[in-house]
């Protein structure tokens, strides 16, 4: 059965749309992209050349056969599996394809990073962002992949150009010789910001998430993938929680950076004693990057709050100040913990072995000597 069709909601500039789960997600981007006449622009920090990957490669094809200009710009090391061959045939057959950053820029400046995670999608009339990536791990079990889930935004109205400022911005960037900068529309729009951050200062999207969290005074709820947050942002939600807002998180059951989920382990406990409910996703593997903060944040975008996010990887977002939309995401996030099994300390049940104590405390003592230097990844 196919999910239920949601009606975008309209904030008065802007027309957003929550997309969860990837037949969502799949479906309408597929869709803008076979309406789009002008412009086909994807950035991502991971395309495979496997069945995802070469399905949506063919309406990479087709929409530059219509003439419109399609370019596709993907990170050289989150997309190494794939086969230089296959890039090379969609630039022979009319889509420009550039690589991040690849070795012989990195070999020529002598930096590995910033690595590019952000996740965009632009298309004549409408732009997306979110955690979802152009590999088998997000295509439908029922088509041969994975199954993960994620939850993307699609967005209509003046912040759309804004997105593809942000990926002209990258694409100038990927071959080196220009620096990478952070990008905010600020407070050019009432109802939206759109943040795309590099790891070169202070981390724009983390600061915005401290920002809200500081004045939150009823809820902070984020759902992320690689949730290990540094220090500063720990305390921020240790204080929120004991002056009485409900913090929630909800983190992935299941994860492929296995580091991370035991780092997070080590410290949980600690995490439970000083006010935060944490919540374990079990349908599938977990991807998203969302929060709500009260009745008027929401956020959806490629952040893992981890070190990496805020040391190694340009990220982007999309904040959005909006009553409905926020109302909107926090639907989304009570089904996605309705699917979730909470963490409770005194559960025999959840408790570690005497060797994986070990070894989580081993992880979480790797990453928080990274905190100030960098972190392990996530995709």
């Amino acid at each position: 059965m196919s999910p239920p069709v949601e009606q975008p909601i309209s904030t008065g500039r802007h027309s957003l749309l929550l997309l969860p789960g990837m037949p969502r997600v799949i479906a309408s981007i597929r869709d803008d992209v076979r309406a789009s006449a002008r412009r086909v622009l994807i950035e991502t920090y991971i395309y495979h050349d496997r069945r995802f990957g070469r399905r949506f490669a063919r309406e990479l094809l087709e929409a530059a056969g219509r003439g419109a200009t399609v370019r596709l710009l993907y990170d050289a090391l989150g997309s190494h599996l794939a086969e230089p061959g296959f890039f090379q045939r969609l630039r022979s057959s009319g889509v420009s394809a550039r690589a991040y950053r690849p070795a012989e820029v990195v070999a020529r400046e002598g930096a590995p990073f910033p690595r590019d995670h952000s996740r965009v999608v632009v298309t004549d009339t409408a732009a997306y962002t979110g955690g979802a990536a152009w590999a088998d791990q997000w295509l439908p079990r029922r088509l041969g992949g994975d199954g993960w889930y994620d939850v993307c935004l699609r967005v209509e109205g003046p912040v759309v150009e804004e997105f593809a400022a942000l990926f002209d911005q990258r694409w100038r960037e990927a071959n080196g010789g220009v620096t990478p900068v952070d990008f905010t529309t600020g407070d050019r729009y009432p109802d939206v910001v759109l943040v795309g951050d590099t790891p070169d200062g202070p981390s724009l999207v983390e600061e915005r998430y401290r920002e809200a969290i500081r004045g939150a005074k009823r809820r902070i709820w984020i759902e992320n993938a690689y949730f290990f947050p540094n220090q500063a942002l720990l305390g921020e939600l240790f204080a929120a929680a004991a002056r009485g807002v409900d913090v929630q998180i909800i983190m992935p059951g299941e994860t492929d950076l296995p580091i991370l989920k035991r780092a997070a382990r080590s410290e949980m406990a600690t995490w439970l004693e000083r006010g935060l409910q944490i919540f374990e996703y079990q349908a599938t593997t977990l991807h998203s990057k969302l929060a709500v903060v009260d009745d008027a944040f929401s956020t959806v975008g490629s952040f893992n709050i981890n070190p990496t996010s805020t040391a190694w990887a340009n990220e982007v977002a999309l904040f959005v100040l909006d009553r409905a939309f926020t109302e909107r995401v926090a639907r989304q996030m009570e089904v996605d913990r309705s699917l979730s099994r909470r963490v409770r300390p005194d559960d025999p049940a959840q408790a570690p072995s005497l060797l994986d104590r070990a070894v989580d405390y081993l992880s979480a003592r790797v990453l928080r000597l990274l905190d100030r230097s960098g972190g392990l990844g996530g995709g």
